[in-house]
């Protein structure tokens, strides 16, 4: 989106500060993600108690099944009709 604002044209006007903002959200899960992953899972865990290790999992499980809904969503692919949906 902040690439080129004269790709503008490239999609409808109205919807620039939805993806605007939905591009901050991506940077947003992508510094996360990378400070996750700075760390090893098993130096994580010895960090947490056997509750946050849990909730570390549910946690983790559940964004990566929400990321792939939205990707099968850019697919053209409903995802309401796709096994992920069980999955969340």
């Amino acid at each position: 989106v902040s690439e080129d604002d004269n790709n503008m044209e490239e999609y409808p006007t109205e919807i620039h500060d939805n993806l605007t903002a939905f591009e901050k959200s991506l940077g947003s899960v992508d510094e996360m993600l990378k400070t996750m992953m700075s760390v090893s899972r098993g130096e994580l865990l010895q960090k947490l108690d056997p509750l946050e290790q849990a909730k570390l999992d549910l946690v983790s499980v559940y964004t990566l099944n929400s990321m792939f809904w939205v990707y099968l969503a850019t697919q053209g692919i409903n995802p309401k009709e796709h096994p992920v949906k069980q999955e969340l």
